[in-house]
């Protein structure tokens, strides 16, 4: 009999069989772009700290703190000497920041004439070819997965818009997410304990999820629309539809009118900075130099906002014609250029960072259960799928494994194409070895073996040929790089070295 003083249970915002229809779209859209996102965020939570990736490729660039307007100018110039003077589209100067005391210099020319980027001293001299073969791989391998046509960004896009989908289906699928946030059940089959950390992590780390889904969707969907919009309202002029956004573009001048000479930039960055008090130097570059309609831009940096860049254009009469003035444009705008700092996190310094590239791998963690707990619901129902057991192991310790090999071949050549053929050396082997007969668990510490050997031999070796050059030229940030190297290295293979204790007698 009813108690009439006993209050009534509350019914749930959902019943039983929208849960049951939201999970089974979350675990069919997981399984349909498990393998793309996992490689994403893999390769996100690396491209986090793309900065400290090119000091350590090049440990013994020159270091500059600070850079005379004067220095600048001889940098130009000698930009203009590594080509012919009529060939040089843009020439460009970054300057030294606090994550990468470099002052670079870069020139991109008319059918390659004189293109390329320097690392110069504090004078201005080119002291050192760039070389970023490993961190520009990694970045193309995040944003577009090295397919041509376009047909990369595409996926990531597709793949971004999934991932968003399934944060919000994971949240909606569980009513309870609030209250069973620190409730991990364990004791009980193997596929309860992985859903248990499955639905953990996801719960611990939502807001960081939230925030890299939202704008990892909305960066992929910009770029899609953001090309469409430049072939339909601009009719294919990228010029018109970029200086919306960047400012204008000086258009391509005629032969004979390329080769005057280059203003010097000490007055355009006196306008500059005296009109934003506050904000720091970034980058100079010039627009078709020499020509007569020549633009000189100014970039400035805040370090206090997230839309970290304000950019300003000058003609070559010192005449302003463009100011970004980022603050000042409406909401919709300022998400744009605010978007890639938050999805990257670069906007805190090296704390961020850390945090972002632990938080990213627990999102590796959640796509990797997330497949295994498909899986081992088949094997549970008696229909189990050894050969894709194999695979996805072969995806979740084959791809760490291949990025190490990816840049194992950078610290013998110079060859651009080294890191992806070596990326795909490790990804063709991982694959090949699941095709074997062999068990599901062997296969896993072999490749996690596999990964920890070559992440210390990387470190090391990069280490032992960094000090044959000098210990006192080397940048601190790529010892920090090799020791984290090794870091990773051993707790990828505490596992595997965890000796079993032989059985004792009674």
């Amino acid at each position: 009999m009813n108690n009439p003083l006993r209050p009534a249970a509350r019914k749930s915002l959902f019943s039983n069989s929208w849960i049951s229809a939201i999970l089974a779209g979350h675990s069919a859209l997981g399984l349909a772009f498990s393998a793309a996102i996992y490689l994403i965020c893999l390769t996100g939570s690396v491209v986090v700290f793309v900065q400290e990736l090119q000091r350590w490729e090049q440990p013994a660039a020159p270091r500059v703190l600070a850079v005379a307007p004067g220095a600048i100018d001889l940098g130009i110039a000698a930009l203009r000497e590594k080509g012919p003077e009529d060939a040089a589209q843009s020439v460009s100067v970054t300057l030294p920041s606090p994550h990468n005391p470099h002052l670079l210099l870069s020139a991109r020319g008319r059918e390659g004439a004189g293109s390329g980027s320097w690392f110069a001293d504090a004078s201005g001299h080119p002291a050192m070819k760039v070389r970023h073969d490993v961190s520009d791989f990694l970045v193309r391998l995040h944003v577009d997965l090295h397919l041509p046509f376009g047909i990369g960004t595409v996926i990531v896009a597709l793949a971004g818009m999934a991932l968003l989908a399934l944060v919000i289906s994971g949240v909606l699928a569980h009513p309870r997410i609030l209250k069973d946030a620190f409730r991990l059940r364990s004791g009980g089959s193997v596929r309860v304990g992985q859903a248990g950390l499955h639905n953990r992590m996801g719960t611990w780390g939502l807001p960081f999820h939230l925030i890299i889904a939202f704008t990892a969707a909305f960066l992929g969907v910009f770029i899609i629309v953001f090309g469409s919009v430049a072939a339909t309202t601009y009719k294919g002029d990228m010029f018109k539809a970029f200086a919306d956004f960047a400012g204008p573009v000086a258009r391509p001048a005629a032969h004979a009118s390329r080769t005057g000479p280059l203003p010097s930039v000490g007055p355009f960055i006196a306008a500059a900075t005296a009109a934003a008090p506050g904000l720091a130097l970034q980058s100079i570059d010039i627009q078709q130099p020499g020509a007569k309609g020549q633009l000189i831009g100014i970039g400035l940096r805040d370090p206090r906002s997230l839309f970290l860049e304000e950019r300003v254009v000058y003609d070559s009469k010192g005449r302003k014609v463009f100011a970004s003035d980022v603050t000042r444009r409406p909401f919709s705008q300022q998400m744009i250029f605010a978007i890639q700092p938050i999805h990257f996190g670069w906007f805190g310094g090296i704390f961020v960072k850390l945090a972002y590239g632990l938080l990213g791998l627990s999102m590796c963690g959640i796509t990797a259960s997330g497949f295994k707990i498909w899986l081992t619901r088949r094997r549970d129902k008696g229909r189990p799928m050894p050969a894709m057991e194999r695979l996805w192991t072969a995806t979740i310790w084959g791809q760490p494994l291949a990025l190490a090999l990816a840049a194992i071949p950078s610290l013998a050549t110079d060859a651009k194409a080294a890191p992806l053929l070596g990326w795909a050396a490790g990804t063709i082997a991982a694959y090949a070895l699941a095709c074997f007969p062999t068990t599901q668990l062997r296969l896993g510490d072999g490749l996690r073996a596999a990964t920890a050997v070559a992440l210390a031999g990387l470190a090391l070796v990069h280490a032992t040929l960094s000090a044959t050059g000098g210990l006192s030229g080397i940048d601190p940030a790529s010892w920090a790089v090799d020791a984290t190297l090794l870091l990773i290295a051993f707790f990828v293979a505490r596992p595997t070295l965890k000796l079993r204790r032989p059985n004792r007698a009674t």
